[in-house]
């Protein structure tokens, strides 16, 4: 009889933890934290404005660190690196080609120039995540904007030496410009529980207003004191590190 009783009171006491933990579980599911992040992203950019009559589309490659907060509020910081074999503008060098359409170097030889478009961007971010159409209360869409820096120029690439084309004489062609700039991003973003798969994707746009730092240039001998207007817009694809600790919920359910 008392073994009986002993049974009874363990499957109650095992049926009502069972009962709490599952109560619990439904809670911990649900919850949301703040989260430290980094990211590298990359995205394929198209140009308009100013910016479209100097170069085509490009290559962007990022990297940011920020900070997702339980409210969902999102803010950081990021950089990126853009690359392009597409110049428009490339007409800068024809006052040193010669009868044949070709440049010679100190040998008098011809020799292959290459323009390509490199730059840089730098941005202070702020947005929110919206917790909309997310199988975790860390995932949503994610809306952010900021202020920041941008810069570009014409890169100028040869393999032999030209005595015209030096790296000070480089200067009075590559259209070496900086300005300010706004970025904003809107996409999705997904933190996973089991940390494992964390990524972003969105449209990714930047309006800037750069100004050459080139006292002149020397294909056109005159001063660039032009303030150009350059949009670059496109899709960017990210990967997420997380940099929280596993909370107590997450040992629960993994």
């Amino acid at each position: 009889m008392r073994i009986l009783l002993f049974i009874c009171l363990f499957l109650s006491i095992n049926h009502l933890s069972a009962q709490y933990y599952a109560t619990n579980e439904k809670v911990i599911k649900d919850s949301a934290y703040t989260i430290p992040i980094f990211t590298a992203s990359y995205a394929r950019q198209f140009t308009a404005s100013d910016m479209a009559d100097r170069f085509g589309s490009n290559n962007n490659v990022g990297g940011s660190f920020a900070v997702k907060t339980k409210k969902g509020w999102y803010y950081g910081f990021k950089g990126n690196f853009l690359w392009g074999a597409d110049v428009r503008q490339n007409n800068i060098l024809d006052a040193l080609k010669n009868s044949d359409g070709l440049i010679t170097n100190t040998e008098g030889t011809p020799t292959k120039v290459y323009l390509d478009q490199r730059g840089s961007s730098f941005f202070i971010t702020g947005g929110k995540l919206f917790n909309v159409l997310a199988p975790n209360s860390n995932s949503g869409f994610l809306i952010y904007a900021g202020p920041g820096m941008l810069q570009h120029k014409i890169s100028i690439k040869f393999s032999d030496e030209i005595k015209s084309l030096s790296d000070e004489h480089k200067k009075g062609y590559d259209r070496y410009s900086v300005g300010f700039a706004l970025n904003g991003f809107a996409g999705y973003m997904y933190l996973s529980k089991n940390r494992l798969l964390n990524f972003f994707g969105g449209i990714d746009i930047t309006q800037g207003w750069t100004k050459s730092l080139r006292k002149f240039n020397y294909d056109t001998g005159l001063p660039d004191n032009k303030v150009n207007s350059d949009f670059l817009y496109g899709f960017r694809l990210g990967w997420i590190i997380r940099l929280n600790k596993r909370t107590q919920e997450e040992y629960y359910y993994q």
